[in-house]
């Protein structure tokens, strides 16, 4: 029986397109890559001057999750109210809040999300 990974770097993570383009995620923690199976946390990228609100509505998840700003500047608008997310803030997404992310122009905006339970990036 081999031993499942415990250790991820995000540069050792390859990046899938998501958002309609707008965003690469990382998949570091979830039941493939580790056996975790009560959560999953990514590492996404939001290109400098786009968002994830392909749909016009934003999207929702039936799992609760967060969002915890690393790098670059930018936002989220949860149940249609906007704030600014930067480095070092956390923000919870309740369950089936409509939401989206968006980056500021001149600069990518780099967060960490984590889900509980796991789900949404199995359709990535």
């Amino acid at each position: 029986m081999s031993e499942k990974k415990l250790v991820f770097k995000v540069s050792d993570v390859e990046g899938k397109i998501a958002h309609g383009g707008a965003a690469t995620v990382r998949i570091l923690i979830d039941e493939i890559g580790c056996g975790a199976k009560n959560f999953s946390l990514l590492v996404n990228t939001m290109t400098a001057g786009l968002n994830c609100n392909v749909t016009g509505a934003g999207h929702s998840h039936e799992e609760e999750h967060c969002l915890f700003g690393l790098s670059g500047s930018g936002g989220i608008s949860v149940d249609g109210v906007k704030y600014d997310v930067g480095p070092n803030t956390a923000v919870f997404i309740p369950t089936c809040a409509m939401h989206y992310v968006w980056a500021n122009e001149g600069q990518d905006f780099t967060y960490i999300i984590v889900y509980s339970p796991p789900g949404p990036e199995k359709a990535l």
